[in-house]
């Protein structure tokens, strides 16, 4: 009598594990469809501290986009400010991130930033995450100063 409590309780454990091992199963195998194309709109930044550039991210899924994915971001290389780092895509799938790098210098040896971004929200019930990285090119400050002088 005093073992059955316990075979419920390891039954109870197993079909929480089938679902949760099913959805992530699932999801892992709709990943090859879920497609994440990114724009920069300018192409290049000013890494003056007060320029910026907008990250546009479209989620689609068999073509299809994705409404109200859940998107991370951060930075992989580099240094500066991501607004917002958790954004939601809208009924077209697009969801926007600004990024606004930290001043460099012509003594710096960075001349790029990488910002990392993951829809995170492709498992119902467990995450299951599609990652990019997108490739941001810095131009140091001096550089977009001295172009004005010349210009």
């Amino acid at each position: 009598m005093s073992g059955r409590p316990h075979l419920w309780m390891v039954g109870v454990a197993l079909i929480v594990v089938m679902i949760y091992g099913t959805d992530w199963a699932i999801s892992t195998a709709r990943l090859d469809e879920i497609i994440l194309k990114t724009t920069l709109d300018p192409p290049n930044v000013a890494a003056d501290g007060k320029s910026s550039i907008v990250l546009t991210v479209q989620v689609t899924e068999h073509g299809q986009p994705r409404a109200n994915d859940l998107l991370q971001s951060w930075l992989d290389t580099g240094s500066g400010l991501l607004i917002p780092e958790w954004v939601y895509t809208d009924e077209n799938g697009m969801a926007q991130i600004t990024y606004t790098p930290n001043p460099l210098t012509k003594y710096d040896l960075q001349d790029k930033s990488e910002i990392h971004v993951r829809v995170i929200s492709i498992g119902r019930l467990i995450e299951v995450g599609k990652d990019i990285v997108v490739e941001v090119p810095l131009t140091p400050a001096e550089e977009q100063e001295q172009k004005k002088i010349f210009d």
